[in-house]
């Protein structure tokens, strides 16, 4: 159902690609397309699915995200480094409910051992796949609560890091502006609490599904007269620019949004309005030419024929590629005769016994409940707690929180707006 994929990106301030259905037919089927290595490397397949919207309006970032995908397979499989061949195949869920179900129908006859990385845009396809889903998004109701769910980023801890950014930059109160639905309003509440606890007073604003005209959303945010905003624009080119009519700023005011918000296309039309734009990201960008693992993504990159430096390669890519990476890590740790006879109970259990800690991802535990001291949570399937905190200047993205920090123990970060 539709509500499954939009419920926790609700949660998690990261709903802007719930706002589009392509609906297209049930007789349309489900496209795919399959990672092949570079070099031969024998032996069976090890096989994975990934489940994404190719096809729909969010076809731009998701074709940086099978980027990072494949180059990563390719850079496993030019070493041989399992002694079989890694294989993933994508496959385009078009944003459409019936090419979603296809889409696990699929992998759960096609050899996949599992669902690996994205569910896609329901979760109707990976429950039909009877699969385990490995190193998902936590973004769905199935990846929160089933126990063959095992996500390492969270929609959840990346709405609280919006709050968490805030108190690091100094500030003491926050004007969240969320879409006006049952459910936003369920997160808004859930989120307003939450910040309470870290010292943060959030005054939420609901505005219609459907605004066009921002102009007086902005005269409220002027007149909430919070030290910094948290916000799910929509159209973030539509909001930014409505909120500079009106004064704000993000050179004046600290505004922060979660990742994938913003995207290449927005940078592009906004330029210099987005300087000094806070976004918080459980990946760390692909300019970050320091991280040792960011290093990493770039050859891999380039070894694929891709520019690492394109505008549309952003962290979305280097979430994908890290999830494969972090797979790669796992399997190895759990040995090569494990990696011979794997089947997909073995896949769990080596993901789940041994975390891999790549230094361009926010650390992950499947082994833990990740913030044990907020019970709200309690009922969650959370495996991380810790986000990257990242400036936008002259296009860029910029690090600016020292790697990943505990998003319930924020550190003091200088703070250059408001």
């Amino acid at each position: 159902m539709r509500a499954s994929a939009c419920l926790v990106v609700a949660l998690a301030l990261i709903g802007a690609a719930c706002s589009g259905s392509s609906s297209k037919g049930a007789s349309e089927s489900a496209a795919t397309g399959t990672t092949v290595p570079p070099k031969p490397c024998p032996g069976t397949p090890i096989k994975f699915t990934e489940i994404v919207a190719l096809t729909s309006p969010l076809g731009n970032a998701t074709q940086a995200f099978s980027d990072g995908v494949n180059a990563a397979v390719d850079g496993v499989n030019r070493t041989c480094a399992l002694g079989r061949p890694l294989q993933v195949t994508i496959c385009d869920d078009q944003d459409d409910v019936n090419a979603n179900v296809a889409c696990g129908r699929k992998a759960g006859s096609d050899g996949s051992l599992a669902i690996l990385g994205s569910i896609g845009s329901f979760d109707d396809g990976v429950k039909a796949s009877k699969l385990p889903a490995i190193f998902v998004n936590g973004t769905s109701p199935f990846e929160l609560t089933s126990p063959n769910a095992y996500s390492s980023v969270n929609g959840l801890a990346l709405g609280i890091s919006a709050a968490s950014a805030l108190k690091a930059r100094g500030k003491t109160s926050s004007t969240l502006v969320l879409p006006d639905t049952p459910t936003f309003e369920f997160a808004g509440g859930l989120l307003v609490k939450l910040a309470g606890t870290i010292g943060i007073k959030v005054d939420p604003i609901y505005y219609p599904q459907d605004t066009t005209d921002f102009a007086p959303i902005a005269a409220q945010i002027s007149e909430k007269n919070d030290d910094a905003i948290g916000m799910l624009p929509t159209n973030p080119v539509v909001v930014v620019n409505a909120l500079a009519q009106d004064g704000i700023t993000p050179d004046k005011q600290d505004i922060v949004m979660p990742d994938g918000i913003i995207t290449p296309d927005a940078i592009k039309q906004l330029g210099s309005a987005l300087n000094g734009m806070l976004i918080v990201s459980e990946a760390l960008p692909p300019t970050d030419t320091a991280n040792k693992g960011i290093q990493e993504f770039r050859a891999d990159m380039q070894a694929d024929g891709k520019n690492p430096d394109d505008p549309n390669v952003n962290e979305a890519a280097v979430t994908a590629w890290s999830n494969v990476k972090k797979l790669e890590g796992a399997l190895l740790a759990a040995g090569p005769a494990v990696i011979k006879s794997l089947d997909s109970q073995k896949v769990v259990d080596a993901v789940v016994d041994h975390p891999i800690n790549r230094p361009e991802a926010a650390p992950y535990d499947f082994r833990k409940q990740a913030m044990p001291e907020v019970p709200e949570l309690s009922g969650f399937r959370m495996f991380t707690r810790k986000v990257a905190v990242l400036q936008i200047e002259n296009g860029k993205y910029n690090v600016i929180s020292n790697g990943f920090i505990d998003i319930l123990k924020p550190p003091n970060l200088s703070a250059s707006g408001g």
